[in-house]
């Protein structure tokens, strides 16, 4: 219950950036909120209701494509982010002239405020086990099936998106909306993993090559294999350990949970990580992978 309270405060945060700053200026920082406030500067529809109806869609398809246990926490991450970018305005009446954005100096301040608001919000929603859809399943797609890095996943989004954007509100508007997607991510890494770099997980699990599969092929990292004793019964387990950025985490526990649901999954923080299979992506087979 409490995740799912921290789901909503998260979304009501990054509503406010959203609202308070993003709209008024008009930057479209990427994902299904740029489009969302792209296509409401043409028809003055919700922006709440058009991503929730970009969103819907997406999170039918990332369902089929990732099973059921994608499935709640991400359904209420849309639908409270949806409901609470709607519900501002009667929370903070006349929230869109409380910064005046007219001004060119003032403009600085909507991706910078706009970015911390939605990076700590998002950051919560993701801390808390969920996602606000959109790009999160577009790229974990694009990873499963066109074998793209998530990263990289990301990248090409978001560029499509702020690319449109230019088109349509100008360039200058545009390497704004790049600021905030920065600050966005910088802030959402802090939330996550406070003082740690990277996430660590050891696996145990019975479907040994299906989850090895997972994080060569799907995730492209490598990792090590334990061997080890259970204690109470004294059968020999299998043991992986991986080491992963955050937003990779919530990917591997999903596809994991595809294929083996009582697998033991324990994530921790890794402080300092450097070498194969985290500083750069691998190759199957262990290969590094130029670039």
């Amino acid at each position: 219950m409490l995740d799912y309270i921290f789901i909503y405060i998260g979304t009501l945060i990054a509503a406010m950036g959203i609202n308070l700053f993003l709209v008024p200026a008009k930057l479209a920082p990427g994902g299904v909120t740029g489009i969302s406030i792209i296509v409401n500067s043409f028809t003055g529809i919700s922006l709440g209701n058009l991503m929730f109806i970009i969103n819907i869609p997406i999170f039918l398809v990332g369902l089929k494509v990732f099973g059921k246990a994608y499935g709640l926490k991400t359904l209420l991450g849309i639908t409270f982010l949806s409901f609470n970018i709607d519900i501002i305005k009667y929370i903070i009446p006349n929230y869109q002239s409380l910064v005046d954005f007219t001004k060119g100096g003032n403009l600085f301040l909507a991706p910078i405020y706009g970015g911390l608001f939605m990076g700590i919000g998002l950051g919560t929603v993701m801390k808390s086990g969920g996602t606000t859809g959109g790009s999160d399943i577009v790229a974990g797609i694009l990873n499963k099936y066109f074998r793209i890095p998530m990263g990289q996943a990301f990248i090409m989004i978001d560029f499509c998106v702020i690319s449109t954007a230019a088109y349509i509100f100008g360039i200058e508007k545009a390497l704004y909306a790049l600021i905030n997607l920065y600050t966005t991510g910088v802030v959402i890494n802090k939330v996550i993993e406070g003082k740690g770099g990277a996430k660590m997980a050891y696996i145990v699990t019975s479907k040994y090559e299906e989850v090895k599969n997972i994080i060569i092929r799907d995730l492209n990292k490598t990792g090590n294999l334990f061997r080890a004793e259970a204690l109470y019964t004294g059968n020999e387990r299998k043991i992986i350990m991986t080491v992963l950025r955050n937003r990779e985490v919530f990917l591997l526990k999903e596809l994991i949970s595809g294929v083996d649901k009582e697998a033991f999954v324990i994530i921790s923080d890794a402080h300092e990580v450097m070498g194969r299979g985290y500083t750069f992506e691998v190759e199957p087979g262990g290969k590094k992978k130029n670039g």
